[in-house]
């Protein structure tokens, strides 16, 4: 009875042990990476203090610094994080590289914003931006794309309105710090990640939904 407790006692504390340990893991890594990408410093001061993980539907899990499609990325994700449930957060998913990495004239392009998040449930916050996934233009290259959750000092007032998604101009030059310095939020992202995308048969099909051109 005493050894089984003991067994028992022993696993649950080596369980939680290797969890933590893959958590700091995954912490560690996605800061590195946002270094290696040049995330940081030239689009954000500070890397994320945690892992986002972000889910798409058919079971894929976004890998940080890892490369999709954007058939893959249509829908928008599922978001985990060690989230305070009383606590409010601001979410966003940028590319810095519009149109293309090498002129990113339109930095950053916006693809989604939700404030006023409380806890992680994301369908109960304030839709300022619906999700959109990527959008790379033909021969463009890999785009990098990150997606970021911040930290609210509480439920606030956000003077912004609703960017309706055909709205180009709305979209482009978003400057994720500016709005994270005008509403007093942590510079250190709660939690992050990085992937990259490049150009599908998907892309022309969104292009002309959303604003009627064609590649």
């Amino acid at each position: 009875m005493h050894i089984s407790l003991a067994i028992l006692l022993f696993s649950l504390l080596l369980f939680a042990s290797s969890s933590s340990q893959q958590q700091e893991d995954n912490e560690l890594n996605v800061r590195r990476i946002m270094k290696d990408m040049a995330i940081i410093p030239d689009i954000l001061k500070e890397p994320p203090k945690q892992l986002l993980k972000m889910m798409y539907e058919n079971s894929l899990d976004i890998a940080e610094g890892k490369t999709y499609t954007p058939t893959e990325l249509k829908f928008q994700p599922k978001l985990e994080w060690d989230a305070d449930g009383e606590t409010f957060y601001t979410i966003v998913m940028v590319s810095p590289d519009a149109p293309s990495r090498e002129n990113p004239m339109y930095r950053s392009w916006l693809h989604w914003l939700v404030v006023n998040v409380p806890g992680k449930d994301v369908m109960r916050g304030q839709t300022i931006s619906e999700y959109y996934g990527p959008l790379p233009p033909k021969d463009s290259g890999l785009l990098r794309y990150i997606c970021l959750v911040y930290q609210q000092s509480d439920k606030l007032d956000f003077e912004e309105k609703r960017i309706e998604l055909n709205n180009a101009e709305g979209h482009s030059n978003f400057d994720v710090e500016k709005f994270i310095d005008k509403y007093d939020m942590e510079q250190m992202p709660v939690a992050g990640n990085i992937f990259e995308a490049k150009w599908d048969e998907f892309v022309p099909e969104l292009m002309k939904t959303l604003y009627n051109v064609s590649e």
